[in-house]
């Protein structure tokens, strides 16, 4: 095995189900300076990013939307990439870290997990609010680490997973898709967009803000949102109900239990025909 492959499967050892391998330069093209590799690790040669699956089949089944956020299995892509830090750094003697991800400012992390997954041909985006599809498992959690250890890339995949053939044909009969349908713009929803006639994305649309004020009801979100409201507000007696309702005092009680009081919509790709083989079992 060479370094790469064997770096690889100690990742898949750990938990992750796939990982993939990208220059650490690759990202120039694409992101300004700041939330660049070298930006965050002086001298990266390489990026790594391991993939797992979050939720259980289970999970996907049930009505309560809450038990995808609760009961997932979204930190087993961190644990591979912490074992191949220290692996990178024990055994070839390289420099390694997890790449930042979590947002530091509104809705920008210093880095893109997505971008990243994309660079190391572990998946493409979709018309689903641009979520990154693995051509075998459909949704997948990302995260990544950064290395000055040169390793052999891999290279972005060629063929799109999105739009996959059942949802283009559903498009040339009833002008949608089944994510789009799940959440339509028109209706009120967070998703828009178009296939062309070669049977790719024509163009996407995505609201954030509103899928956020609606998949994270509670925590820092929901809190930032009825702030925001609260300090708008001209009516000192409205104001004033607004601070002393439920609904605040769920955002503010939300933040000591934040795991536990977030929920995420995941309706789009409930019905994303990609990777279902893996969230239909008996």
């Amino acid at each position: 095995m060479t370094e790469t492959e064997r770096l690889k499967e100690v990742g898949r050892r750990a938990g992750a189900l796939v990982v993939g391998v990208a220059a650490a330069d690759a990202f120039n093209t694409y992101v300004p300076e700041g939330h660049r590799p070298q930006d965050i690790l002086p001298g990266a040669r390489s990026v790594v990013v391991a993939g797992s699956m979050g939720p259980t089949a289970g999970a996907w089944q049930c009505p309560d939307h809450r038990v995808m956020e609760i009961t997932g299995y979204d930190f087993r892509e961190n644990v591979a990439i912490h074992v191949m830090c220290d692996f990178i750094e024990r055994e070839y003697g390289y420099r390694a870290l997890q790449a930042p991800s979590l947002p530091t400012s509104g809705h920008t992390p210093p880095m893109s997990m997505m971008l990243a997954a994309v660079l190391a041909g572990l998946g493409t985006r979709s018309l689903a609010a641009n979520i990154v599809l693995h051509p075998e498992y459909g949704m997948l959690y990302y995260a990544a680490l950064l290395t000055t250890m040169p390793l052999v890339p891999d290279h972005p995949l060629e063929k799109d997973v999105c739009p996959s053939p059942p949802c283009v044909q559903m498009y040339r009969k009833l002008g949608t898709t089944p994510c789009l349908a799940a959440c339509p713009a028109a209706a009120g929803g967070c998703l828009d967009g178009a296939i062309d006639a070669d049977g790719r994305i024509a163009y996407s649309y995505y609201d954030r803000e509103r899928c956020t004020a609606r998949a994270m009801t509670f925590g820092i979100s929901g809190l930032q949102k009825a702030l925001v409201q609260i300090l708008t507000e001209d009516d000192a007696e409205k104001r004033r109900a607004m601070i002393y309702s439920d609904f605040f005092t769920q955002s503010l009680s939300a933040l000591s239990f934040y795991k536990e009081s977030v929920a995420q919509c995941f309706e789009c790709m409930r019905v994303c025909p990609v990777g279902r083989t893996y969230r239909k079992l008996r």
